[in-house]
């Protein structure tokens, strides 16, 4: 039963690091930092028995420093783009670069007692191991989730001066609430009972409560998008919108009509005309107000469908439609024979590829 359990906790959090991956991409890379330090945490502290003595024996003391990532991970995850660009950001990531440069100094410096250091580690001999020297081992484990609290505290400020929706306080909360029963997990780690709850494998089971709170972030809360992302997605939705150059056309009327056609739910107007000529004659402008409508914006009756037409897949996707239907029904209902259709059609029109629309603009 035990051990189910720390293959599923563990699991669990691997999960997590791989939706993180897919869901972050580029935008909210600390967020990607706050799971890989949580995934290395739950590795060494889940169980030493079953997975954290082998996590030491193979790695110590290389991912130590990783643990450090979690606090200013979860903090960055919140803060705009241009703050986390700004110079001064690196200093919620001196831990991580003081330990790995600690390391160094001790093996360039003393390599005869950095790999005795090694030695105690790997024999779980906390008392004399001291490789992050000035500094002990047991000092970096049990400051560990002192400093990730530390920015729990101060992501939940940052949340607050924001006014941000309920759901995300759950994160940075739920992490805090769990910190002293992780300092007491890393004291049980070290020495082999917890000062507040002495059974290591109770406090085990109550920090899974944890890892589901990480999980149910990544999977139904999502990632928070910084606000320079969010004011991209919508710029790129009046894009959408906007026929390309129509801002030229002299004829605001026929600018006018393009947007209300482009709008139009019913989506039998994109099918049914089979030639330009036909369409011309339903509309109320001539041949030469066509031709210079091309003319001024560059584009082609062929263009003209195609925009419509993704314009119309854009706004049912929008709607939910591929909720219930596939990518398949999506081509057909906009007047496609085939997806691969409108997939050039659609990275013509958009200059993304439709996966990769989908996945940015989470449709």
């Amino acid at each position: 039963m035990y051990q189910d359990y720390v293959i599923t906790a563990v699991s669990l959090v691997v999960l997590s690091m791989i939706l993180g991956g897919i869901r972050v991409r580029k935008y909210n890379f600390p967020y990607i930092y706050f799971l890989f330090g949580v995934t290395v945490a739950s590795f060494l502290l889940t169980d030493p028995i079953l997975v954290g003595n082998m996590f030491v024996k193979v790695l110590y003391p290389l991912f130590v420093p990783f643990l450090y990532l979690v606090g200013p991970g979860i903090y960055g995850s919140y803060l705009p783009i241009a703050e986390r660009r700004d110079y001064w950001h690196i200093v919620h990531y001196l831990p991580i670069l003081i330990g790995y440069t600690l390391l160094f100094l001790h093996w360039f410096l003393d390599p005869v007692h950095y790999y005795q250091s090694i030695s105690y580690a790997r024999q779980l001999d906390w008392i004399n191991t001291q490789i992050f020297y000035p500094f002990t081992d047991i000092y970096i484990f049990l400051a560990y989730p002192i400093f990730s609290s530390f920015y729990y505290v101060l992501t939940i400020r940052r949340l607050v001066k924001f006014k941000s929706d309920a759901k995300q306080f759950i994160l940075p909360t739920g992490m805090l609430f769990f910190s002293p029963l992780i300092w007491d997990t890393v004291h049980q780690f070290i020495y082999g009972k917890g000062y507040f709850i002495h059974d290591g494998a109770i406090l085990r089971y109550i920090l899974v409560g944890a890892i589901i709170i990480i999980f149910w972030d990544i999977t139904m809360v999502k990632p928070p998008k910084p606000k320079e992302v969010i004011d991209r997605m919508v710029e790129n939705k009046s894009l959408i919108a906007a026929y390309p150059n129509i801002d030229l056309l002299p004829n605001k009327t026929m600018a006018i009509y393009i947007m209300e056609l482009a709008n139009e739910s019913n989506i039998e107007l994109f099918q049914k005309f089979k030639s330009k000529s036909a369409f011309i004659k339903s509309t109320s402008f001539t041949n030469e107000e066509w031709d210079q409508l091309f003319a001024f914006t560059r584009t082609s009756w062929n263009y003209l469908k195609k925009y419509i037409r993704i314009r119309r897949a854009i706004q049912i996707m929008d709607q939910g439609f591929l909720l219930n239907h596939n990518i398949d029904a999506l081509a057909e209902e906009v007047g496609y024979n085939s997806r691969a259709s409108l997939y050039a059609a659609f990275k013509q029109v958009m200059g993304i590829s439709l996966p990769d629309f989908r996945l940015e603009h989470e449709v």
